[in-house]
This record gives C-alpha cells, sequence and structure tokens, in this order.
C-alpha cells in the first residue's frame, strides 16, 4: 500500500486542528494530565506538517478500490 506524504489538509482544518491543540492543552495542564501529552503533540504535528495519516489512508484506499 503506497502512502502520499504530500500535506492533505486545508488551511481551515489545520485552524481547527490548533484550536483543538489549545483546547486539550489547556485541559491537559488543569487536570495535570502530563501523561496524555502524546495526544496533544500528534494534534501540534498534524497541524504543523498539514497531513493527517487517516485522511491520507482513506484517499488511498478509494484510489485503490477503483
Amino acid at each position: 500500500m503506497y502512502m502520499d506524504f504530500n500535506p492533505n489538509l486545508k488551511f481551515d482544518e489545520i485552524i481547527v486542528r490548533y484550536a483543538l491543540l489549545i483546547g486539550v492543552g489547556i485541559v491537559l495542564g488543569v487536570m495535570h494530565a502530563y501523561w496524555l501529552t502524546p495526544l496533544a503533540m500528534g494534534i501540534f504535528l498534524t497541524a504543523i506538517l498539514g497531513w493527517c495519516p487517516v485522511k491520507a489512508m482513506m484517499k488511498g484506499k478509494k484510489a485503490s478500490a477503483s
């Protein structure tokens, strides 16, 4: 299976991910749940790279099905 690593998020999706990152970061900081930091890092990486692995897999499955 081939996965395309080119950016696949639109600008508005990236903005939503940054907003989600801020919300998750505040909740984690208030709750002192630092063991959930990988969740925030995953959101951060998808936002900064503009690439979502789930969206890339779905696009790959649609292309291979047709």
